[in-house]
Protein backbone atom coordinates (compact mmCIF):
# COMPACT_ATOMS: atom_id res chain seq x y z
CA UNK A 1 0.00 0.00 0.00
CA UNK A 2 1.49 3.36 -0.97
CA UNK A 3 2.40 5.60 1.99
CA UNK A 4 1.22 9.12 2.62
CA UNK A 5 -1.55 11.07 0.97
CA UNK A 6 -0.87 10.19 -2.66
CA UNK A 7 -3.66 9.04 -4.94
CA UNK A 8 -3.14 5.39 -5.82
CA UNK A 9 -4.83 3.36 -8.53
CA UNK A 10 -6.11 -0.01 -7.29
CA UNK A 11 -7.11 -2.77 -9.68
CA UNK A 12 -9.42 -5.37 -8.12
CA UNK A 13 -8.49 -9.00 -8.66
CA UNK A 14 -11.33 -11.52 -8.53
CA UNK A 15 -11.53 -15.31 -8.91
CA UNK A 16 -13.79 -15.57 -11.97
CA UNK A 17 -13.09 -14.08 -15.38
CA UNK A 18 -10.15 -12.05 -16.60
CA UNK A 19 -9.62 -9.23 -14.11
CA UNK A 20 -6.42 -7.97 -15.81
CA UNK A 21 -7.76 -7.77 -19.36
CA UNK A 22 -6.68 -4.20 -20.18
CA UNK A 23 -3.05 -3.65 -19.22
CA UNK A 24 -3.04 -0.05 -20.54
CA UNK A 25 -5.96 1.29 -18.53
CA UNK A 26 -4.09 2.02 -15.28
CA UNK A 27 -1.38 4.00 -17.04
CA UNK A 28 -3.99 5.91 -19.08
CA UNK A 29 -5.86 6.96 -15.93
CA UNK A 30 -2.68 7.81 -14.04
CA UNK A 31 -1.25 9.83 -16.94
CA UNK A 32 -4.50 11.81 -17.22
CA UNK A 33 -4.52 12.50 -13.48
CA UNK A 34 -0.93 13.73 -13.64
CA UNK A 35 -1.67 15.93 -16.65
CA UNK A 36 -5.02 17.40 -15.60
CA UNK A 37 -4.95 17.57 -11.79
CA UNK A 38 -2.70 18.78 -9.02
CA UNK A 39 -3.00 15.55 -7.04
CA UNK A 40 0.11 13.78 -5.84
CA UNK A 41 0.03 10.47 -7.73
CA UNK A 42 1.57 7.11 -6.89
CA UNK A 43 2.53 5.90 -10.38
CA UNK A 44 2.71 2.19 -9.55
CA UNK A 45 -0.52 0.23 -9.90
CA UNK A 46 -1.85 -1.36 -6.72
CA UNK A 47 -3.47 -4.80 -7.17
CA UNK A 48 -5.77 -6.02 -4.39
CA UNK A 49 -7.80 -9.20 -4.20
CA UNK A 50 -11.49 -8.39 -3.86
CA UNK A 51 -11.66 -11.09 -1.18
CA UNK A 52 -9.02 -9.27 0.91
CA UNK A 53 -9.88 -6.78 3.63
CA UNK A 54 -7.13 -4.59 2.17
CA UNK A 55 -9.79 -3.25 -0.22
CA UNK A 56 -11.13 -1.12 2.64
CA UNK A 57 -7.87 0.88 2.64
CA UNK A 58 -8.30 1.82 -1.04
CA UNK A 59 -10.53 4.83 -1.78
CA UNK A 60 -10.52 4.31 -5.58
CA UNK A 61 -10.73 0.93 -7.31
CA UNK A 62 -10.94 -0.28 -10.89
CA UNK A 63 -12.75 -3.45 -12.00
CA UNK A 64 -12.76 -4.85 -15.53
CA UNK A 65 -13.31 -8.04 -17.48
CA UNK A 66 -14.66 -9.66 -20.62
CA UNK A 67 -16.29 -12.66 -19.01
CA UNK A 68 -19.32 -12.94 -16.76
CA UNK A 69 -18.40 -11.99 -13.22
CA UNK A 70 -19.36 -14.48 -10.56
CA UNK A 71 -18.12 -13.21 -7.23
CA UNK A 72 -17.37 -15.62 -4.42
CA UNK A 73 -19.40 -14.98 -1.27
CA UNK A 74 -16.42 -13.16 0.31
CA UNK A 75 -15.88 -11.03 -2.82
CA UNK A 76 -19.58 -10.14 -2.94
CA UNK A 77 -19.63 -9.23 0.75
CA UNK A 78 -16.48 -7.10 0.47
CA UNK A 79 -17.72 -5.35 -2.68
CA UNK A 80 -21.10 -4.54 -1.15
CA UNK A 81 -19.59 -3.31 2.13
CA UNK A 82 -16.95 -1.28 0.29
CA UNK A 83 -19.48 0.57 -1.88
CA UNK A 84 -22.00 1.08 0.93
CA UNK A 85 -19.22 2.65 3.02
CA UNK A 86 -18.37 5.19 0.31
CA UNK A 87 -15.69 3.40 -1.70
CA UNK A 88 -15.51 4.36 -5.40
CA UNK A 89 -15.30 1.73 -8.14
CA UNK A 90 -14.73 2.51 -11.82
CA UNK A 91 -16.14 -0.48 -13.72
CA UNK A 92 -15.00 -1.12 -17.28
CA UNK A 93 -17.51 -3.41 -18.96
CA UNK A 94 -15.31 -4.82 -21.70
CA UNK A 95 -18.25 -6.97 -22.71
CA UNK A 96 -21.89 -6.19 -22.01
CA UNK A 97 -22.72 -8.88 -19.44
CA UNK A 98 -21.41 -7.03 -16.41
CA UNK A 99 -24.64 -5.02 -16.18
CA UNK A 100 -26.57 -8.03 -14.91
CA UNK A 101 -24.23 -8.45 -11.95
CA UNK A 102 -24.45 -4.85 -10.80
CA UNK A 103 -28.19 -4.61 -11.33
CA UNK A 104 -28.49 -7.09 -8.44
Amino acid sequence: MPPGNKFFFTRLQYDSGDWDVDQRMPSNVLNSLIEYTTLEIETKENIVALSSDEIFRCPFCYLSGHKLLEFTSKEEKNFSTYVKNGGFVLVDDCNHDIDGLFAK
